[in-house]
């Protein structure tokens, strides 16, 4: 009994520990690249090293939100600089500076903790 016991125990914290990772890793591949690549055409490094530090950032960003939030910070931080009527209704969100501002922190940060331009 005690080794049933300690079992689903094992089986519990197996799958209570995967649950995060699961979390971390729901960006799709085909984001994490059009990511990097954007980041290594802004980057005025070699190609290797870019490489890897865009990578890096990306992965720190997806520990800290899971992609439908990203997808959804994104375009309101592109949309408002949409001229005109279209650009207006993001613009015009409630709290959308708010998100703005959550969404250009966590890239700084990801910048910043991956040395994307500190030379």
């Amino acid at each position: 009994m005690r080794e049933s016991t300690m079992g689903i125990r094992y089986w519990l914290l197996l799958f209570l520990s995967t649950v995060q990772v699961a979390y971390a890793n729901d960006f799709p591949t085909r984001a994490r690249v059009e990511f990097v690549l954007n980041c290594m055409r802004e980057s005025n490094e070699p190609q290797q090293v870019s490489m890897y530090k865009c990578s890096c950032a990306i992965d720190a960003i997806a520990e800290r939100v899971d992609y439908a939030k990203w997808v959804d910070l994104s375009t309101i931080a592109n949309g408002i600089t949409i001229a005109g009527e279209r650009g207006g209704v993001m613009r015009d969100l409630k709290d959308g500076r708010k998100l703005i501002a959550s969404y250009r922190e966590m890239q700084e940060s990801a910048k910043k903790r991956c040395f994307i331009g500190n030379g």
